[in-house]
């Protein structure tokens, strides 16, 4: 496992998706999801080239995410593995 960046989520901090050709190119699209969770004061997160597809917005120890996945369980699967300690609650819904 890559080492992970320590970030303070009580800060805003936006990151951006890249590689977005995964999931917006031709001959399938994969649906787009957004998550809300929760995180620690501190966590770390694993960014590398299978969830940098993945854009974040996180303050104040919340975060939402907009995830490239076939399923909503496979959106929450990836969420979990760019940032371990995230708590996803309410409803994922497909956008």
């Amino acid at each position: 496992m890559s080492l992970g960046e320590k970030i303070n989520t009580e800060d805003r901090t936006l990151i951006e998706a890249s590689r977005v050709s995964r999931y917006l190119g031709y001959p399938r699209k994969v649906p787009i999801w957004r998550l809300e969770f929760l995180l620690p004061r501190t966590c770390y997160i694993f960014r590398d080239k299978d969830n940098s597809d993945i854009a974040l917005e996180i303050e104040n120890m919340k975060g939402n995410s907009v995830v490239p996945a076939l399923s909503a369980e496979e959106a929450e699967r990836r969420l979990r593995g760019l940032i371990p300690s995230a708590d996803v609650y309410g409803e994922i819904t497909r956008l």
